[in-house]
């Protein structure tokens, strides 16, 4: 049995820890590339299927990009139409905020003996500590965030445009890096990532208007306020896996308990859990499958690495990075073990496979 070489590990630990550094410090620049390359990813069909019907490739690049200005431009254009019907309803919901509030501080005194006036004045010198340290840097941390996020999404606008145009060369690119006997494998591997970003992006849609149209349905019926909205930015966050669901369920709970009628909590967090636990077992193993071939287990690392790098853009794209990682170390044998690592061992359930298999004979 061969030593392991220290040479060796001191050589992949330095390697992890450069790409570590070239990650975190190159952030600004690499988070609108890499989602640009995703969406891009996303777009080619489209942008196939147009040029098939006689239009150029500049104008079918062009169009690909309209299609996420649109996206986008909707998305923003129902939650500022529901947020001036939820500015209708804030008088009221803060007269039941308040009465929660004060019902908490009740509930304190009895507890601990603490009086509301102690209670109030814990708070606002925690409150005046808070924005003595952070007075006068809301408003340009808010501004400098603001802009970040309009540059961000120009840059991507700007990267998924010039990679559609001239996708056909950047191909080529990557098939001049290996030797001419290699390039039909590689060509697989690249449509092979192609698809698998483009499945992930495609399932996690489907999953969150599934979630976002139970939501509705649901929030309307035990009368939530607001409940389109609440819907909106309860289905936003589950773009994450896994925590973002949590995350989301936060708000439908909270307008539900300064809600007019206190027996709305109860159905709004039965109608998140059934949402979830369809969504979780019915529609992800369709939609998604094993589309990223990644165990659970690495799926949560690629969140928390994510979000150590990048933050939340670190969250939602550390998941299809690690998809592609796994492509790649499938391909090239030195890696075999890593790819051995990160592959799911979890099988779908055989009611899935079966309508799949239905799906595909229609």
């Amino acid at each position: 049995m061969k030593s392991i070489s220290i040479y060796r590990i001191n050589a992949v630990l330095l390697m992890i820890i450069l790409l570590a550094v070239i990650l975190y410090f190159g952030k600004a620049f690499l988070i609108p590339l890499f989602l640009g390359i995703l969406l891009v990813m996303l777009l080619v069909p489209v942008c196939d299927k147009l040029e098939k019907w006689g239009m150029s490739r500049i104008w079918s690049s062009i169009s690909g990009v309209l299609i996420i200005v649109l996206f986008v431009a909707a998305i923003l254009g129902i939650i500022a139409a529901q947020g001036v019907s939820l500015s209708q309803d804030m008088p009221r919901m803060q007269e039941k905020a308040q009465q929660l509030y004060q019902q908490v501080q009740d509930w304190i005194q009895s507890q601990y003996g603490i009086s509301p006036q102690e209670q109030q004045s814990y708070l606002q010198k925690g409150m005046k500590k808070a924005s003595s340290s952070s007075s006068g840097s809301f408003g340009k941390s808010f501004f400098s965030s603001l802009m970040s996020m309009l540059t961000g999404f120009v840059l991507v606008l700007l990267y998924s445009f010039f990679l559609l145009w001239k996708r056909d060369k950047y191909r080529e690119f990557f098939l001049k890096l290996v030797n001419e006997e290699n390039r039909e494998e590689t060509g697989r591997e690249l449509d092979q990532i192609r698809q698998v970003a483009s499945k992930y992006l495609i399932g996690r849609l489907i999953s969150m208007v599934f979630l976002a149209v139970f939501y509705i349905i649901g929030f309307s019926i035990v009368g939530l306020p607001n409940g389109p909205l609440v819907a909106l930015v309860a289905v936003i966050p589950t773009i994450i896996p896994y925590v973002g669901s949590i995350v989301g369920g936060i708000f439908p709970v909270a307008m539900a308990l300064v809600g007019d009628s206190s027996g709305v909590l109860l159905p709004v967090v039965i109608i998140l859990v059934v949402a979830q636990i369809i969504d979780n077992n019915i529609i992800e193993p369709l939609v998604e499958g094993e589309s990223l071939d990644i165990s659970p287990f690495f799926t949560i690392v690629a969140i928390v690495l994510g979000e150590l790098v990048w933050g939340v853009a670190g969250m939602i794209l550390f998941i299809p990075m690690f998809a592609i990682l796994k492509i790649v170390c499938d391909h090239l044998p030195v890696l075999h073990p890593y790819s051995f690592l990160l592959d799911n061992d979890l099988n779908e359930p055989g009611w899935v496979l079966k309508i799949k298999e239905w799906f595909k004979k229609k």
